[in-house]
């Protein structure tokens, strides 16, 4: 009977750490991948000065070197929702690429299998390498994929962690470029 209680009150605990609501009633995530997905307004945060691998040339450059208004997503190849959010993004870019920049960020994995892998799916807009992970550290991702988007004064309008589909990248879009009000 003891042993019983306590594997019941070890799986509530267990539960009760996935995710649910804090204090304030607000969703910390989804209860069973833990992943935040809600947006977050970050009042008027700047990209970090974090170093970043163009997978197209090689050349080294800064994440502060990218111009808003830009979506900037951050994946890898082992990620299943990142393997599966890429193509909607390509979409979207096809369809406002001259709104706004797009810009693929692989974290933490060799930038020819990135390529091989970016290749492979079809994926038109600029794409870099991260290959210690520092962009993800200096955004504070706790998971990926991660979306950011920044206005064209550079300030993060936008922070998703999780997957995110066409519709909520456009609304993201709209309102970096000052077509909705956040």
């Amino acid at each position: 009977m003891i042993a019983r209680t306590g594997l019941l009150i070890v799986g509530a605990l267990l539960l009760a750490a996935c995710g649910g609501e804090d204090a304030s009633g607000t969703s910390t995530g989804d209860p069973v991948s833990g992943v935040d997905s809600n947006e977050v307004d970050d009042g008027g945060e700047r990209l970090p000065d974090v170093d970043l691998v163009d997978l197209a040339t090689g050349e080294t450059s800064s994440l502060t070197a990218i111009e808003g208004p830009a979506v900037i997503n951050l994946w890898a190849t082992w990620c299943a929702p990142c393997r599966a959010e890429i193509p909607d993004f390509e979409e979207v870019h096809q369809a406002r690429g001259d709104e706004i920049r797009f810009v693929g960020i692989n974290v933490g994995e060799d930038a020819s299998a990135a390529q091989e892998f970016i290749d492979d799916i079809g994926a038109t807009y600029d794409q870099f390498a991260d290959p210690g992970g520092d962009v993800s550290t200096a955004l504070r991702a706790t998971a990926m994929p991660v979306t950011v988007v920044i206005d064209a004064d550079g300030t993060i309008t936008t922070r998703h962690l999780g997957p995110l589909d066409q519709e909520g990248l456009d609304e993201a879009i709209d309102e970096a470029i000052g077509l909705t009000q956040g």
